[in-house]
């Protein structure tokens, strides 16, 4: 992904810096074209140019904007930390036909989304979509879709991005009910009744859960509590009934009539997610550092010391913690300024993480769920809709701390196809080689058969050194395994 201004910058600020970085040009192209799922939206669509990210509305989209901006919810949701603040460029001849403004927004670094995402990651996404909804009732707008996509997060803190999700409120039922059922109850009540793992979902139903799937796998148990019963069961049978009914709009359930039904559903969901808690896992990897046998306090903090000082010496604009379990050598580079992104497979561990650095007010964590022997893909039409791993993950410095001898062992993936993975991904790699005989790996290989000949510490340096260039190494004491640091090669 392109480079984007750092995060918290002032909105008078962020028409200095687009004019800074494109000349205060407008393209010259009567058609602009449209980045992720935007194009399905006529009220508008996201491009980018020369590195920064802008919105066009369209004059479809025009009585809308206008309103959201002269209503005052804008000034309110940005004052509250809800949605991106923009900056509005000046008219430009070179508008093209049927464009009525471009926005700037204030550009998110990090681009996640919410199949990367723990349970309250997830259910903290929920509430800010109907903080926002609520907000936008009393202002006389409501939301027109609460799709996830519509979220992301700025450290541990989620906010709205979509400028042009809002409408005339006609008082009519919601017309995003449906979707916000489809992407945050049902995935939430999955993810709590059933397994965190069913978060992966997601990748095959882009347009959140099907209700009637979710209905079917939730245990019997889920239908005396009042919320589910309402909002995913029955609304479930309601689609069902409905399905091959033509120009039957499903409602909502319990409208007044001749009363705005917005405002009670936006509560009733909110107690029914609020209701909603995470899974109660411990798995092995919850409790990994505390119980960890195979090292040392002289080898820990050694280590700790490795990843500091390098981290002091290269000042990376952010890094990429690979396997970062629940942060804890991620938070040696926010303690220094510096952003993480934190990935691990175990999403107890990402959500353990998360609920740390929201108390802390670590800014600079945000934790994901990533599975690196299947790393996100190109999703969506035209495989653009929503990014892929390595499109969105280009960090100055990878940490690969206690990593590769679960890639090659537990994953079975041979260790050049992992140099030529981590080739791909930064700029710089400190990476921990982990020996067969050390007792962790000795614990992955359990009962396997040996068919590990290439897992030799003189062939892990040959492998990456296709790929690297060696800056520096060293051992780490009392244990077998040894820091490397590597550049890329050119």
């Amino acid at each position: 992904m392109a480079p984007c201004p750092r995060l918290g910058v002032e909105q008078a600020k962020i028409m200095e810096m687009a004019q800074a970085r494109t000349g205060g040009r407008l393209p010259a192209s009567a058609t602009w074209p449209s980045l992720g799922a935007s194009f399905r939206d006529p009220a508008g669509f996201v491009f980018e140019e020369r590195g920064i990210y802008k919105r066009a509305v369209t004059l479809r989209g025009q009585p809308d904007y206008d309103l959201l901006r002269s209503s005052g919810l804008y000034d309110a949701l940005v004052e509250r930390g809800l949605l991106v603040a923009h900056a509005e460029e000046p008219r430009h001849a070179q508008l093209p036909e049927g464009i009525y403004k471009v926005l700037v927004p204030e550009q998110i670094r990090h681009i996640s989304y919410c199949y990367e995402w723990s349970f309250t990651e997830l259910r903290d996404a929920a509430r800010l979509t109907l903080e926002v909804q609520s907000l936008a009732l009393q202002h006389g707008m409501t939301l027109k879709d609460a799709s996830a996509y519509n979220v992301q997060f700025r450290g541990p803190a989620p906010i709205f991005i979509d400028t042009l999700s809002f409408e005339r409120n006609q008082a009519r039922p919601w017309a995003a009910y449906g979707q916000f059922c489809g992407h945050f109850l049902a995935p939430l009540a999955l993810m709590s009744y059933v397994s965190p793992e069913l978060r992966g979902l997601w990748r095959s139903s882009l347009d959140g859960v099907p209700l009637a799937l979710a209905s079917r796998l939730l245990p019997a148990r889920t239908r005396f509590r009042p919320g589910l019963l309402l909002h995913l069961h029955w609304h479930a049978r309601s689609i069902r009934k409905y399905s091959q009914a033509r120009g039957v709009e499903v409602a909502p359930p319990g409208e007044a009539r001749g009363r705005d039904p917005q405002p009670a559903i936006v509560d009733s969901l909110g107690r029914s997610i609020a209701k909603l808690t995470p899974p109660r896992l411990r798995t092995e990897w919850l409790g990994y550092y505390d119980h960890a046998q195979h090292y040392s306090r002289r080898a820990e903090s050694f280590k700790r010391q490795q990843v500091a000082r390098v981290l002091a010496d290269l000042q990376p604009e952010f890094v990429c913690d690979l396997g970062g379990n629940v942060g804890k050598y991620s938070r040696l580079a926010t303690a220094q300024g510096i952003d993480a992104i934190c990935y691990d497979f175990d999403p107890i561990c990402v959500d353990r993480n998360y609920l740390r650095s929201r108390a802390a007010g670590d800014a600079h964590m945000l934790p994901l769920v990533m599975d690196l022997a299947n790393p996100s893909p190109r999703l969506g039409f035209d495989l653009e809709e929503r990014l892929g791993f390595f499109d969105r993950a280009q960090p100055p410095l990878v940490l690969a701390l206690a990593l590769l001898h679960h890639l090659r062992i537990a994953a079975n993936v041979p260790l050049e196809r992992i140099a030529r993975f981590l080739g791909r991904l930064g700029e710089r790699l400190l990476i921990e080689f982990v020996p067969l005989e050390d007792p962790m790996a000795q614990t992955l290989l359990g009962n396997r058969p040996d068919i590990y000949g290439d897992y030799t510490a003189a062939n892990f340096r040959l492998e990456f050194e296709r790929y690297f260039e060696l800056e520096h190494w060293a051992p780490i004491p009392d244990t077998l395994r040894s820091l490397h640091l590597y550049r890329r090669r050119r």
